[in-house]
């Protein structure tokens, strides 16, 4: 197969900074960290993707994605900010902000 840059179209890939292996990761935490990042807005480094968007494409459960998001806010990896409407006040989905490593 060929891996050359002109077979990529633009956007279909991102890149992590290497010193993400430094952080002692799990498998799933990893995971979440990618998936949160590749769906950031370059200029911002935020998402919002719902837990069950997160769950579905990582291919875990609901729980599971609580528990790397949890490990990735501690590791001061991702800030979460809970959203409300602000017409009737139901909960919207978190917005996930990527605190840059490198």
């Amino acid at each position: 197969m060929d891996y050359s840059p002109k077979k990529f179209p633009s956007g279909n890939f991102f890149i992590v900074p290497n010193c993400i292996f430094d952080e002692d990761l799990k498998a799933r935490d990893f995971a979440v960290y990618c998936y949160l990042f590749s769906r950031t807005d370059k200029k911002t480094f935020q998402c919002y993707p719902s837990r069950s968007t997160i769950a579905r494409k990582c291919h875990m459960t609901e729980p599971t994605v609580d528990e790397a998001l949890k490990v990735l806010e501690d590791k001061c990896l991702i800030n979460i900010t809970h959203r409300y409407d602000s017409s009737n006040g139901n909960r919207l989905s978190h917005l996930y902000t990527i605190n840059k490593i490198w």
